[in-house]
């Protein structure tokens, strides 16, 4: 007979085991019931003919269909199984609804994007597309956006639905612009940028402004006269901004590469193609792969979360590429309000009210909450809810700052442009699609079997030089300030069949001689524009090879120049006696360093370091709370290069220690902190400094901060080639011991129009966001070693491939 206890201990033994099975099961259905379905059938309402599906090695569709409707609405459908929580998450963004999924800790975030104008916007679009609903592109957003919605009513549902207990909702042709609308916003570096030179205008004077490169890396911040009331108006959103963009759940763009050769100057006598865009990294990465073909078309095309267009892709007969333009989009005005109605504003010689608009924000698990927000003739006002984001206090701003930005002008439309770039037949259709596009401003690079290479500066761009692009608030009372319209797209920058057989772009300006001429924006350092020009330059025989070593060239040849000028200062007496050893073989590592970030190298870790204390110690005194949101910017960066040939500068001058005063002291400074905290956190060996030790990337998943163990949805941290500035563009923040970095190449393609079917790419991650599909992250390795793999454009090959999905239309709706 069984003993008490014994009976006892069995019994706690078996409760144990049906738990353990329990959580099992529960775990494998959560985990493992939304993988995609990449072979059989499958019946999808509204098609009119059978679609052929399929999969290569890497999770790619490659779509047989008889019509575009057809094929877009099986695109729909096929990337909701692949990448709809990422869907979901970037429409949220844009129209302010993040708080449905996550509550109040996202409030503000949605409050922000509300303040913005987008939603408003969505709907103005959604209405815009409804009256012209017979146009093809409309009538493919539309399929598309059917495929999506057919595959949230009958699809499985992603594991991070389940973790949240909760489900999708349709889409709407108002996610289309709330996609966009999160696109522009993330291009526009006017946000931070404006206001950080209009605070250094108000508070540290004309010299100190003057010295900052805002702009193309050779320009100044143009004088204008501010009152004294702007210098804070703007702080808020410089620190709400800081907040918003650490907790965004979706990458933002950054800047990219794209180059381009003709076929003279190309081993296969045929133009060659690289381009790789510089984004947020994130789970899943950023672009959805897909090939499609009907009788009306065929592409291979990356795709957006959302939209039905690919903004990068090639056919049989051209390539295309973008890079970030870099314009100036955005202005803010200063309003001068009524003093005695605060909803009026100055114009002229009169005062005009405020337009007020009232949204509904859902927050889960709380009442929703509503907002009111106002506009002036310039758009919306930016600062009604920054001073207190997070609560639903109305009172207005002493002086309220209106946002004029391209993106919301009535009528704007960049679709069609997408849809039309596959659809051309000849380098003027494609110029002809580029001139439709609308915002964010981009440049466009082409190549076509015709031996033609092009690149345009598309989207609406602002008439200058009188009236904005200031880099500092404007007068919104002041007509004089006024928006001057667009120019026609025939006066956009561009370069067709340039003589020297090449063309790239790496966010610099259009080559020109003449500040006339010169297109006002935000530009990236010049620094890779000129790498890539010497490596341009001189050739006549490019093959993948050699701009595959393009692309993967972590050189910085303006660190070597910077080091070599600063050697003679690097004294290890200035440090202590127990340094002393330690600095002098540093000195000597930096001497001898080729200026490449690779992870075992200690010279690019002793570089960083030192370069990273040199901004600290050059702009912290005068910028004080303000540095945090300077130091990341591309005016920071440039700056820097600028100041750093240039002693005379009020900026070397040291507020805190007047006795530090001047650019040797600085220098000099910068390279004792870095020493002491080198050595303090890696020891006192400078071999042991390695580039490994403290850059390294890993991509995090929106929910990892958000719920408990999500963080095991991460990647695994993986060491880098490459730093901010190289052509292999690694972008971190600075200010912490570690660079953990944050965008970089979003994919990397080469085409060769000798023959499509040899393109080559390669994806950060995978094709899929499904944490448990073998495509989730297939490519992360070939990624972190510089390889490529095919983009199948075959379909001799393609029809081999094993998996396939037959896609046969359901009832008729």
């Amino acid at each position: 007979m069984i003993q008490r206890r014994t009976l006892f201990r069995l019994k706690i033994l078996a409760a144990l085991l049906i738990i353990a099975v329990a959580l099992a099961a529960l775990g494998h259905w959560l985990l493992h019931s939304a993988e995609a379905q990449r072979s059989g059938t499958l019946r999808l309402n509204g098609l009119q003919q059978e679609v052929a599906v399929y999969f290569d090695a890497w999770g790619v569709p490659h779509i047989d269909a008889q019509n575009d409707a057809d094929a877009y609405r099986a695109l729909g459908y096929l990337h909701a199984q692949d990448r709809l929580f990422q869907m979901d998450i970037v429409r949220r963004i844009g129209g302010g609804r993040l708080s449905e999924l996550f509550g109040q800790e996202s409030y503000a975030t949605d409050k922000f994007f509300r303040t913005l104008g987008i939603s408003r916007y969505a709907r103005q679009y959604a209405t815009y597309l409804e009256e012209n609903a017979q146009q093809p592109h409309v009538q493919l957003i539309k399929a598309y956006q059917d495929g999506i919605n057919q595959y949230i009513d009958q699809g499985r549902t992603p594991v991070e639905y389940r973790l949240l207990l909760t489900r999708p909702d349709y889409f709407a042709l108002e996610d289309i612009a709330h996609v966009m609308g999160y696109m522009a916003y993330s291009f526009a570096e006017a946000f931070r940028t404006d206001a950080l030179v209009d605070h250094v205008r108000g508070t540290l004077g004309e010299r100190h402004a003057q010295d900052l490169v805002p702009g193309a890396p050779d320009a100044s911040p143009r004088s204008i006269n501010a009152p004294p009331t702007s210098v804070s108006l703007l702080q808020p959103l410089l620190e709400q901004l800081t907040e918003i963009q650490a907790q965004l759940p979706a990458g933002q763009f950054h800047g990219s590469n794209a180059w381009v050769v003709k076929g003279a100057l190309s081993a296969s006598g045929r133009p060659l193609l690289a381009n790789d865009p510089h984004i947020g990294f994130s789970v899943p990465a950023v672009w959805y792969e897909a090939h499609i073909r009907t009788p009306e078309h065929e592409v291979y095309g990356h795709f957006l979360a959302g939209l039905p267009f690919p903004l990068l892709g090639h056919t049989a007969h051209h390539a295309w590429g973008l890079t970030m333009l870099m314009n100036d989009e955005i202005d803010f005005y200063r309003e001068r309000p009524n003093p005695d109605n605060p909803n009026q504003v100055r114009v002229g010689d009169r005062w005009q009210n405020l337009t007020i608009h009232e949204e509904v924000i859902k927050v889960r698990n709380q009442e929703d909450r509503l907002i009111r927000l106002r506009s002036s003739r310039h758009g919306p006002i930016i600062n009604d809810h920054l001073v207190t984001a997070a609560t639903d206090a109305d009172t207005p701003p002493t002086q309220p700052v209106s946002l004029f930005w391209t993106f919301l002008t009535p009528g704007s439309d960049s679709t069609e442009a997408f849809y039309r770039y596959a659809r051309a037949t000849s380098m003027a259709e494609f110029e002809a699609a580029a001139a439709l596009h609308w915002s964010p401003g981009l440049n466009v690079i082409y190549a076509d079997v015709d031996d033609n290479i092009a690149m345009w500066a598309t989207g609406r761009l602002k008439r200058w030089p009188n009236s904005n692009n200031s880099f500092t608030l404007l007068d919104g009372s002041n007509r004089r300030d006024d928006f001057l319209g667009y120019q026609p797209f025939a006066s956009n920058p561009r370069l067709i069949n340039p003589r020297e057989g090449y063309i790239y772009s790496t966010n610099n300006p259009y080559p020109g001689d003449s500040p006339r001429r010169t297109l006002p924006g935000y530009y990236a350092p010049g620094e890779r524009a000129e790498q890539l020009a010497t490596l341009l330059a001189g050739r006549d025989n490019f093959d993948f090879s050699i701009f595959k070593a393009m692309q993967l060239d972590s050189h910085r040849p303006r660190a070597v120049s910077m080091v070599q000028d600063a050697l003679p200062l690097f004294d290890s007496a200035l440090l202590p006696e127990t340094l002393r050893s330690s600095a002098e073989r540093a000195r000597q590592i930096l001497a001898e360093w080729d200026g490449r970030f690779t992870p075992d190298s200690t010279g690019a870790a002793l570089f960083q370091r030192w370069e990273d204390n040199l901004m600290q110690t050059l702009f912290a005194d005068e910028l004080g709370d303000h540095y945090t949101h300077f130091r990341d910017t591309f005016m920071a960066r440039k700056t820097l290069d600028s100041l750093f040939w240039k002693p005379a500068s009020p900026w070397w001058d040291n507020r805190q220690q007047p006795i530090m005063d001047g650019r040797q002291s600085a220098i000099e400074q910068a390279w004792i902190h870095s020493i002491e905290a080198l050595s303090d956190e890696l020891g006192a060996d400078p071999e042991n400094w390695t580039w490994q030790k403290l850059a390294s990337l890993q991509h995090k998943h929106p929910l990892a901060d958000r719920i408990p163990f999500a963080w095991r949805l991460n990647s695994a941290k993986v060491a880098i080639t490459g730093t901010n500035g190289s052509l292999n563009n690694m972008v971190f923040n600075r200010g912490g011991p570690r660079y953990e970095v944050i965008a970089g190449p979003s994919t990397r393609r080469l085409v060769d129009l000798a023959d499509p079917a040899m393109t080559l790419g390669i994806n950060p991650l995978g094709q899929s966001g499904n944490p448990f599909d073998p495509h989730y992250d297939d490519q992360a390795q070939l990624f972190a070693q510089g390889n490529y793999r095919a983009q199948l454009f075959d379909w001799l090959g393609i029809r081999a491939l094993p998996d396939q999905l037959t896609l046969r239309p359901g009832r008729r709706r």
